[in-house]
């Protein structure tokens, strides 16, 4: 049988959260199945990993809410590719791919990654790309249970909302740590380490781990500070200024936007992630995939991975004391951490894991195809 095709688009180019399922997914699907290419707008890395990971990709962009020409190329690649279904990513690109989907009479996938997606819709023309998702769509994808009440509450047909969460391929995570981060820190004998993993967005909450980090370093002065992520030159400015206020200077570590993550996350005591929105976020996942404890913030998909006390700890949003002494009892109580850490893995495991999650998309993917 020949493979279905299978279109993946996205409205950037990464490295993001929302980029790196569209990567997996892609790579991932049974190949006897399916055949993946992908419409991106522009080079970047997810072009790169794409073409690395023999999947072919095209670019188109929209250079204003409703742009002609982007249509129009997707229509000719569709017809060029053969495509069988469109499977988008963020609201820009489903309102889009619904669009095209309908005039070429091809089934569609419209996937939302976190709920500020639909919270910050605003105005007029957010409210018609919306509705042309919500009507035209075959299928609606939320990565958590908390985006997919969102979407209902946002009046979208609940029989067509599939909840599907994000997912990581364990095998990456299965690295040692030499300490190689250590030693480039120049970091004393005895060091604490801890760390997050998130681009620098407002929705990321540093300026809440940074004060939180000021607490625990008073508390434990041997606990170090690293943060892993694309870094925005403007809003990362306030920050940096932050750090340098609070006294951090030697003591919180931006590393950047950084390709070997697993070896980071390989060599922390503790993880934080401290968020003020998340759908289902990877580097969560992949921090507890990894054995490490975790601290996250109870501001939505979170809540679906860790249960409090036992697979790690949640706090409240935007509570840069909570942060810090959940923190600071991980670190001051070792075994806890370690159990914490032994059984946030294996809910990992049995739950997020790009198997199962693949299988779910191609099962979804099989009964919209096949008229189901």
């Amino acid at each position: 049988m020949t493979p279905r095709t299978i279109l993946h688009t996205i409205e950037t180019s990464g490295p993001g959260g929302a980029e790196t399922s569209l990567l997996l997914l892609a790579s991932k699907l049974n190949r006897d199945r399916f055949r993946s290419v992908a419409l991106l707008p522009r080079e970047g890395w997810l072009s790169q990993q794409l073409r690395a990971a023999g999947v072919p990709v095209y670019f188109a962009d929209s250079k204003k809410w409703y742009d002609l020409r982007l249509v129009k190329e997707m229509r000719r690649v569709i017809g060029c590719e053969r495509v069988d279904l469109i499977h988008s990513q963020l609201p820009g690109q489903n309102f889009y791919s619904c669009l095209v989907g309908s005039l070429s009479a091809r089934k569609t996938v419209a996937t939302y990654q976190g709920a500020l997606e639909l919270k910050q819709s605003k105005g007029w023309k957010d409210g018609v790309r919306q509705a042309v998702v919500s009507r035209l769509a075959d299928a609606v994808v939320a990565v958590s249970e908390d985006v997919r009440t969102l979407l209902r509450r946002a009046h979208f047909p609940a029989e067509r909302v599939v909840r599907i969460y994000n997912a990581i391929d364990m095998e990456k995570m299965r690295v040692r740590g030499n300490g190689h981060l250590r030693h480039s820190l120049s970091l004393p004998e005895g060091s604490l380490l801890v760390g997050t993993v998130a681009n620098i967005r407002a929705p990321k909450g540093y300026a809440f781990l940074i004060r939180a980090a000021r607490m625990v370093i008073d508390r434990i002065p041997q606990a170090h500070f690293v943060a892993v992520g694309d870094i925005d030159p403007v809003l990362s400015r306030p920050l940096f200024e932050q750090v340098e206020t609070l006294g951090l200077k030697n003591q919180f570590h931006f590393l950047g936007f950084r390709g070997d993550v697993p070896r980071i996350l390989s060599e922390l005591d503790v993880f934080v992630l401290a968020s003020t929105s998340e759908g289902l976020p990877l580097a969560l996942l992949e921090a507890m995939a990894a054995g490490k404890p975790a601290v996250a913030t109870r501001c939505g998909g979170p809540e679906e991975v860790i249960e409090d006390g036992v697979t790690g700890l949640l706090v409240a949003p935007g509570d840069p004391a909570a942060i810090a002494s959940a923190v600071t009892e991980l670190l001051g109580n070792p075994e806890w951490a370690t159990r914490l850490a032994k059984a946030g893995r294996a809910k990992v495991e049995a739950e997020f894991t790009i198997e199962k999650t693949v299988g779910q998309y191609e099962g979804l993917y099989e009964r919209l195809l096949n008229g189901v």
